[in-house]
C-alpha cells in the first residue's frame, strides 16, 4: 500500500504535493491561531498566573546560578587559604600568589586577619579595607554590596585555621550603575540581561529592606540568599492580554510567511522538469530571473530574514544603504539580495559559456566590432556598479575596516566582508558572461591572439571614454586600468586557457577578492579625506549655541532626576560619584569635551565634583537658573579676555528650602579635541571627531586674520608652510581647498576651510599623513586573510559536493613541500620579530616610566630638603603640578597620595597597593616592578619602585593611564609593518613556489597521462618536450619505449600470425588428408565396377556417393573451423555508458596541445559494447585528428530514432579526395608510419555491435566522422523518451 502511494508521488508530483500540504497547513494555522487566541482570552486569568510563575522561576534560576558560582569560588579560596597558611609558611606570600590567579580575576577577594586587618587581596577591591567591622550581613550569607557606581553580589565568611578565624570577603559585580560610551565599558547588568532574555521591563531593588511594588500593573517577588533570607526584590510589568495576543499573531504571521515562501520554492522545484524542456536557453534564463525577482520581493515583503533574526546582522546601524528600495537595509538583507544576484550571475555565466561559446552555431563576424563597443559600455557600468556598492559599504556603514590595527575583526565586519566578496564575485561573473557574448560573434574555437587583443584594446578604449564623460565615475583612472587588466587576464585563464573546470570559480573568487579589497582601500581613503572636511566643519560649528545646548540638556537631566534631591539630604552621600554619574551620561562626555559637574552646599562650598580639562571659579553664581529657564553664561579668561568656558547653575530646593547648587561646565578648544585631557578609559567612541580616523593622528592649524592662532598636534608649521597655506586659493562657492604639505619629509593631505567669525577671517586647516606602503600592505592583507578563509571554505565545499574526495597530485605535494619549507621559517621569523618588538616596546615604556619616577623622586627630595616644614602630601601635589605628571605614593600597602585621587573617591580605582607589586617588592625584594592593571576592560602599565624620603621607605607608582607616554614607534605600528611586509613575502613565496612546482611537475603530469594512454592501448602517444637533464632522459626513454613497444607489437603479431598459419596448415593438411583417402579408394572401386559392368553398380554408386558426400561434409566442417580460428578474438559485450567512456578517453589527452570539446544534453547513454574495444576506437579516432594537425576536436552526442549519434569533427588538414573511399580498407593508411588497421578495426567493431561509422565530410579545413550506436532498449523505455 505504501509503495503504491509512494509511486504516485514520484518525480515532480512530490513537490506539488508538498505545496498542497503547505496550503492546507496555512489554512489550518489560521484557524488554530484564532482558536488559540479565543482560548487565551477565556483562560487569561490562569494563563497570566502561569506566565508570571514561569518568569519568576526563570529569573530566580539565573540569580541562583550567580549565587552558586560565588559560593563555589568561596570554597576554592578557603581551600587555598588553608593550604597557604600552614605552620611552615611564616608569611602570607603563598596566599597572595594563590588568590591572584586568572580563574578568579572577575571576583574581588579580600582576606582579613582575626583582628580585621587586610592581609591579602587581588586586583579588584569591593569592600572597604577598613570597613569589615561591623559586619553588614551575617557571616556565610550572600548579600548585595552596593556603592555609587556598582552593586556586587558578595559574601563574608570565616576559615578556622590554627585556632584563629580568618575572614574572607568575596564579591562579583552584578549591576553597573555607570555606563561609559566606549569599548572599555563592561556593561554588566542583571536587569538588562532579564530584559533581553525574557523581553520584560524589570526593576531590581538590591536591598534587604526593599518592599514589593504596590503598583497593580507590576508583579514583585523576593530574591532569597543561600540562608533563606531576603536580600532584594524584583519587580516587572505583568503580561497583558493585548500584548500576548499581538505576540501570538506575530508568531503566526511569521510561520505563515515562511510557509508561503517554502510553497513558492517548491513550486519552482516542481516546474523544474518543464523548465528544462524549454528549448530556448535565453527564454529559460529570463524565466529564471523573473522567478528569482518575484521570490526576493516576496521574501522582502514578508520581512524575512530581518524580522526572524535579531542581533548585529539585522541591525541597520552597521549597514543600511538607500539604494534598491530597502532591499539592502541591513547586513542580512544585503546578503539575501546578493544570494539571488549570485544565482543569476552563475546561470548567466554558464549560459553564455555552454550555449554561446561551446556549441556550434552560426557566427556573425561582421558584428564583432559593434558587439565589443556596445557590450564594453555594459562592462564599464558593471565595474562602476561594483565601485558604487563598495563605496556604499564604506560610506553607509558604521564599520571601520582599517581604523584599528586589529587582525581579528568583529562579527559584523566579517559578515560585511563576505557580502562584499560575494557581490564582487557575482559582478565579475556577469562581466565574464558579457565577454563570452562578445567572442560568440566569432568562432571561439578559432579565436586568434589578434581577436583577443582587439577585444582588450576596444574594451579599454570604450571604458575610458565612458569614464571621462561620466559625471561621477567613482574610480581613479589607474584603478579602472588595473581592474580591466585583472578581468582580461582572468578571462584568458578561465575561458581561453583552462576550460570546463569547477576550480575556475575559485580563481574568479580570488580575483574578486583583490578587486574588492583594492576598491575598499580606495573608498576608505576617500572617507578619511571626507573626515578631514567633517572635522573642519565641526570645529567651526562648535559655537556658543551648541555648547549652550549641551549644558541645557545636562542641567535639565539633573533637575528631572528625583534621586538628586534625596541624595542632597543624606549625610554620607558620595557627591563625587554622583557628579561623575551625571557627567558620564551627558552629551559633554559623548563628545569628549573639556567639561565637568560640581555640587555645592547652600553656602556655595564645593561638596563634590568631577572635572576634566577645566577649572571653574565662583564667578558662576552671578547667573543662577531659576524655574524652567536654564541660563548659560560664558566665563572669560581675565588675562587674555577670551571665553574660557561656559557654565550653567541651578538651585536644589526641598519644600522651598535651599539645599545646594549643581553647576555644569563645558569648553571647546582646538588644543583639547580628541579627548586630549581624557584618560583613555573615559574617551567616548561616539564623538563626531573620532568616527572615521583617530583624531590623534590629525594635525590642525587655525588662523585668525592671517595669524596662526591655535595648533593641535605635535607639529608647528614653518614660515614657508604657513605662507603656502595662506596663499592657497579657495573655491569661491564653498570657501574650501585641498593641498599637500610636507612636514619633516613626510607627506600630509590637508583640507582648508575659510569662514567668518565676529568680522574676522578664520582659516582652519586639518591634515593627515598619507599612509605608508607598509600600512597599505597591512590593510590589504588584513582583509585578504578573511577572504582567503572564505575561499578555502568554498574549496572544501566544492570537494565535498563535486570531487567528493581529496587526492593530492604530485604537483600539489611538491607545492605544499615548497610552501612548508619556505613559509615556516618566515612565520617563525615574523613571530620572533613581533615578540622582540613587543619586548622592546615594554622596555621603552619601562624606561619612560622609570625616567618619570626619577624626576618625581628628585623633585620630592629637593622640595623636602629645601623646605623642612613642608609635608610629603603638599610636596607631592607641587611635584605633580610642576612636572605635569601623575603618580601615587604608598606607605607599606596604603596609598597616602594620588594625583588622580578623584577616581578612588568615585570608586573606579582603589587605594590599596597592587597585589602583584606588593608580592614582588615585599616578598621577592625587587627594587622596581612593572605590571598591567585594569580599569573596566582598559589595560594599562604601572611602574612601582622603592624610594627613600626622610629615612622612610615609600613605594612610588607611575602609570601610562594618566601619563601620556610617547614611544618612538608603537608596538601596533611595528606589528602593522611586520604583518604587511611578511604577508607580502608569503605571497611572493607562494607565487614563486607555484611556478617552480609547475615547472617540475608538468613533465611528470604529461608522462603520467601518456602512461595511462599506453595502458589503455594507445601506442601512438609521444611526448614533445624541450627538457634537459634527467627529465630529458626520462621523457626520451618513454618515447623510445612506446616506439619499441609499437614495433615489437607489430613484429610479435606478425610472428604469431605466421606461426599460427604454419600450425594451421599442418592441421588442415592432416585433417583434409584423412577424408581424401577413403574418397579416393571409393571412387577407384566405383570406376573399376563401372568398367566391369558390374550388376551391383547401382548399389555401389549409391554407397560411394554417400561416402563421398559424408567426407565432403567433413571437409566443410574443417573449413568452418579454420575460418572461425582465423577471426578476431570474440567481443565481451556488456552494458556500457557511452558518455563515461568518451569522457574518460578525452581526459587522457588533457595535456596534449589540443582543445577537445564534448557537447551533449544527455546525462548518460547506455549501449551494449566491448568497453576495451570502444575505448581503443575513440583513442584511434582522436589520435588520427591530432596527427592531422588539428587544434580543436568537437565531439557531439545526441539521440535520434532510438540511436545515439556521435559526431567527431576536427579542424585538421583533412583526407585527400582520392583516398576517401579506401580509408576503411585493411592495410590502407595516409600516414608515413601507419599500419592501416585503425579505421578498418573501427569499422569491423561498429559492424559487430550493429553500429555504423562513416566519413561525413573532409576538406582542407578538417574532417567529420559520424558514428551510430544502437541504444539499449530498456534504457530507452525506463530512463528517457526521445523523439
Amino acid at each position: 500500500m505504501l509503495k503504491k502511494i509512494a509511486e504516485k508521488f514520484k518525480g515532480d508530483r512530490k513537490y506539488f504535493s508538498i505545496v498542497f500540504f503547505i496550503l492546507i497547513i496555512l489554512v489550518v494555522s489560521g484557524i488554530v491561531t484564532e482558536n488559540y487566541i479565543d482560548k487565551t482570552k477565556s483562560d487569561w486569568s490562569n494563563l497570566v498566573v502561569e506566565k508570571i510563575s514561569k518568569l519568576e522561576n526563570s529569573i530566580k534560576k539565573d540569580y541562583n546560578f550567580k549565587q552558586d558560582d560565588l559560593l563555589q569560588k568561596l570554597s576554592i579560596v578557603k581551600k587555598d587559604l588553608r593550604s597557604s597558611l600552614k605552620p611552615e609558611n611564616e608569611t602570607y606570600k603563598e596566599l597572595l600568589r594563590s588568590i591572584n590567579n586568572r580563574s578568579l580575576e572577575n571576583f574581588s577577594i579580600e582576606i582579613f586577619a582575626p583582628n580585621g586587618k587586610l592581609i591579602a587581596w587581588n586586583n579588584r577591591i569591593a569592600l572597604n579595607p577598613d570597613g569589615l567591622f561591623p559586619l553588614s550581613f551575617p557571616l556565610g550569607e550572600v548579600y548585595f554590596l552596593s556603592n555609587d557606581i556598582v552593586t556586587n553580589l558578595a559574601i563574608i565568611d570565616t576559615a578556622h585555621i590554627q585556632s584563629d578565624d580568618f575572614y574572607i570577603a568575596l564579591s562579583t559585580p552584578i549591576e553597573e550603575l555607570i555606563k561609559i560610551n566606549n569599548q572599555f565599558s563592561k556593561n554588566i547588568s542583571f536587569t538588562q540581561n532579564i530584559l533581553e532574555k525574557y523581553e520584560i521591563d524589570a526593576e531590581i531593588d538590591y536591598s534587604p529592606y526593599s518592599e514589593k511594588s504596590k503598583d497593580g500593573r507590576k508583579y514583585s517577588f523576593e530574591l532569597i540568599n543561600n540562608n533563606g533570607n531576603k536580600i532584594g526584590v524584583v519587580s516587572f510589568v505583568k503580561p497583558s492580554l493585548n500584548n500576548s495576543i499581538n505576540i501570538i499573531r506575530d508568531y503566526s504571521t511569521k510561520i505563515q510567511s515562511l510557509l508561503v515562501l517554502f510553497a513558492l520554492i517548491f513550486v519552482g522545484l516542481g516546474l523544474m522538469s518543464d523548465f528544462k524542456k524549454i528549448h530556448s536557453y535565453l527564454f529559460r534564463f529570463i524565466l529564471l530571473i523573473v522567478y528569482l525577482v518575484i521570490l526576493r520581493v516576496l521574501i522582502f515583503a514578508f520581512g524575512f530574514p530581518s524580522n526572524f533574526i535579531s542581533g548585529p546582522l539585522s541591525n541597520p546601524a552597521y549597514f543600511s544603504s538607500p539604494f534598491a528600495w530597502g532591499f539592502v537595509k541591513s547586513p542580512i538583507e544585503f546578503f539575501t539580495t546578493i544570494f539571488f544576484v549570485l544565482i543569476i550571475s552563475i546561470q548567466f555565466f554558464r549560459y553564455t559559456k555552454n550555449h554561446l561559446l561551446d556549441n556550434e552555431r552560426k557566427t556573425h563576424k561582421k558584428y564583432f566590432i559593434a558587439a565589443v563597443l556596445g557590450l564594453s559600455v555594459i562592462i564599464f557600468l558593471l565595474i562602476r556598479g561594483i565601485s558604487a556598492t563598495i563605496r556604499s559599504i564604506v560610506f553607509d556603514s558604521t564599520i571601520r575596516y582599517f581604523k584599528e590595527p586589529n587582525l581579528i575583526p568583529d562579527f559584523p565586519s566579517i559578515a560585511m566582508n563576505l557580502n562584499m566578496l560575494l557581490f564582487t564575485f557575482a559582478a565579475v561573473l556577469l562581466i565574464l558572461g558579457f565577454l563570452n557574448i562578445i567572442l560568440s560573434f566569432i568562432d571561439f574555437r578559432k579565436v586568434s591572439l589578434k581577436h583577443f587583443l582587439l577585444l582588450v584594446v576596444l574594451n579599454y578604449l570604450v571604458s575610458f571614454i565612458a569614464y571621462y564623460i561620466s559625471n561621477d565615475p567613482l574610480l581613479t583612472p589607474i584603478m579602472l586600468f588595473m581592474i580591466l587588466l585583472f578581468l582580461h587576464l582572468l578571462y584568458y585563464q578561465v575561458i581561453v586557457r583552462v576550460q570546463n573546470s569547477i576550480y575556475n570559480y575559485l580563481i574568479v573568487l580570488l580575483v574578486s577578492s583583490v578587486i574588492s579589497i583594492s576598491l575598499l582601500n580606495l573608498f576608505n581613503t576617500k572617507l578619511e579625506k571626507e573626515s578631514l572636511k567633517t572635522t573642519s566643519w565641526e570645529i567651526n560649528r562648535t559655537d556658543s549655541n551648541l555648547l549652550s545646548f549641551m549644558l541645557d540638556e545636562t542641567i535639565r537631566s539633573v533637575k528631572n532626576d528625583k534621586n538628586i534631591l534625596s541624595q542632597f539630604g543624606e549625610r554620607f552621600s558620595n557627591y563625587d560619584a554622583i557628579a561623575f554619574k551625571l557627567w558620564a551620561k551627558s552629551p559633554m562626555q559623548r563628545e569628549s569635551l573639556n567639561s565637568g559637574i560640581q555640587f555645592y552646599n547652600n553656602k556655595k562650598q564645593i561638596i563634590g565634583k568631577y572635572l576634566i580639562g577645566i577649572q571653574p571659579d565662583n564667578s558662576i553664581f552671578n547667573n543662577i537658573s531659576k524655574d524652567d529657564e536654564i541660563i548659560v553664561v560664558p566665563v572669560f579668561d581675565k588675562q587674555e579676555n577670551v571665553i574660557d568656558y561656559y557654565s550653567a547653575v541651578i538651585e536644589i530646593r526641598e519644600r522651598g528650602i535651599l539645599r545646594g547648587y549643581v553647576a555644569a561646565f563645558v569648553d571647546f578648544n582646538i588644543k583639547s579635541i580628541g579627548a586630549f585631557n581624557y584618560p583613555t578609559f573615559l574617551e567616548s567612541n561616539l564623538s563626531v571627531f573620532n568616527k572615521v580616523v583617530d583624531v590623534k593622528q590629525l594635525k590642525i592649524f587655525q588662523f585668525k586674520d592671517g595669524v596662526l592662532n591655535n595648533v593641535y598636534g605635535d607639529i608647528y608649521p614653518s614660515r614657508d608652510q604657513i605662507k603656502q597655506i595662506l596663499n592657497t586659493e579657495v573655491d569661491s562657492l564653498f570657501n574650501e581647498s585641498w593641498l599637500k604639505i610636507n612636514f619633516n619629509s613626510e607627506k600630509y593631505e590637508a583640507y582648508l576651510l575659510k569662514s567668518e567669525e565676529d568680522d574676522s577671517e578664520i582659516l582652519t586647516v586639518v591634515a593627515i599623513q598619507e599612509s605608508a606602503f607598509s600600512w597599505d600592505l597591512f590593510k590589504f592583507f588584513k582583509i585578504f586573510i578573511i577572504h582567503s578563509l572564505f575561499i578555502i571554505i568554498a574549496y572544501l565545499i566544492i570537494i565535498l559536493l563535486c570531487v567528493r574526495k581529496i587526492s593530492l597530485t604530485f604537483k600539489a605535494k611538491l607545492l605544499l613541500s615548497f610552501l612548508f619549507i619556505s613559509i615556516i621559517p618566515v612565520v617563525v621569523l615574523a613571530v620572533y620579530n613581533a615578540n622582540l618588538v613587543t619586548e622592546r616596546g615594554k622596555e621603552e615604556i619601562l624606561n619612560e616610566l622609570s625616567q618619570r619616577a626619577d624626576y618625581i623622586e628628585k623633585n620630592l627630595t629637593a622640595q623636602l630638603s629645601k623646605f623642612n616644614n613642608r609635608d610629603l602630601i603638599t610636596a607631592s601635589q607641587n611635584a605633580s603640578d610642576e612636572l605635569g605628571m601623575s603618580f601615587a605614593l604608598y606607605l607599606s600597602t596604603d596609598q597616602i597620595y594620588n594625583s588622580n585621587d578623584i577616581y578612588n573617591k568615585i570608586g573606579l580605582m582603589h587605594s590599596k597597593l597592587n597585589p602583584k607589586a606588593y608580592y614582588f617588592l615585599n616578598y621577592l625584594k625587587y627594587q622596581e616592578f612593572i605590571t598591567s592593571e585594569k580599569v573596566n576592560n582598559y589595560q594599562y602599565d604601572s611602574y612601582f619602585r622603592f624610594i627613600r624620603i626622610k629615612d622612610k621607605d615609600y613605594i612610588l607608582s607611575v602609570n601610562d593611564a594618566f601619563n601620556k607616554i610617547r614611544v618612538t614607534i608603537s608596538t601596533n605600528e611595528i606589528n602593522v609593518v611586520i604583518f604587511g611586509i611578511y604577508s607580502f613575502a608569503v605571497i611572493i613565496i607562494i607565487i614563486i613556489s607555484t611556478i617552480f612546482a609547475n615547472q617540475i611537475s608538468q613533465p611528470i603530469q604529461r608522462l603520467t597521462k601518456a602512461t595511462d594512454a599506453v595502458s589503455k592501448g594507445d601506442l601512438n602517444v609521444t611526448i614533445e618536450h624541450n627538457e634537459r637533464g634527467e627529465l630529458k632522459d626520462l621523457l626520451d626513454g618513454f618515447n623510445q619505449m612506446t616506439s619499441e613497444l609499437k614495433k615489437n607489437q607489430a613484429e610479435i603479431a606478425e610472428m604469431e600470425r605466421e606461426a599460427a598459419w604454419k600450425e594451421m596448415a599442418k592441421q588442415v593438411a592432416h585433417e583434409i588428408k584423412n577424408p581424401l583417402t577413403p574418397m579416393k579408394l571409393a571412387l577407384q572401386q566405383l570406376i573399376i565396377s563401372y568398367k566391369d559392368k558390374s550388376k551391383d553398380f547401382d548399389k555401389l554408386f549409391e554407397k560411394v556417393s554417400t561416402t563421398v558426400l559424408n567426407q565432403i561434409e567433413n571437409l566443410n566442417h574443417i573449413a568452418s573451423e579454420f575460418s572461425h580460428f582465423a577471426k578476431m578474438p570474440s567481443l565481451k559485450i556488456e552494458e556500457v555508458d557511452l558518455l563515461n567512456v568518451l569522457n574518460d578517453t578525452v581526459n587522457m589527452f588533457m595535456h596534449e596541445k589540443i582543445n577537445i570539446i564534448v557537447s551533449t544534453d544527455l546525462k548518460n547513454a547506455a549501449i551494449d559494447a566491448d568497453v576495451g574495444q570502444l575505448r581503443r576506437m575513440f583513442i584511434n579516432l582522436i589520435r588520427n585528428s591530432i596527427q592531422a594537425d588539428a587544434s580543436v576536436i568537437n565531439l557531439e552526442i545526441y539521440v535520434k530514432e532510438n540511436k545515439f549519434i556521435l559526431t567527431i569533427k576536427d579542424n585538421g588538414k583533412g583526407i585527400p579526395a582520392l583516398q576517401k573511399e579506401k580509408i576503411f580498407e585493411e592495410n590502407f593508411t595516409t600516414k608515413k608510419h601507419g599500419m592501416g588497421l585503425g579505421l578498418s578495426l573501427a569499422k569491423r567493431f561498429m559492424t559487430n555491435i550493429s553500429g555504423e561509422i562513416t566519413l561525413k565530410e573532409s576538406s582542407s579545413e578538417g574532417s567529420t566522422f559520424g558514428l551510430i550506436f544502437p541504444a539499449k532498449k530498456n534504457y530507452l523505455t525506463n530512463e528517457q523518451t526521445y523523439t
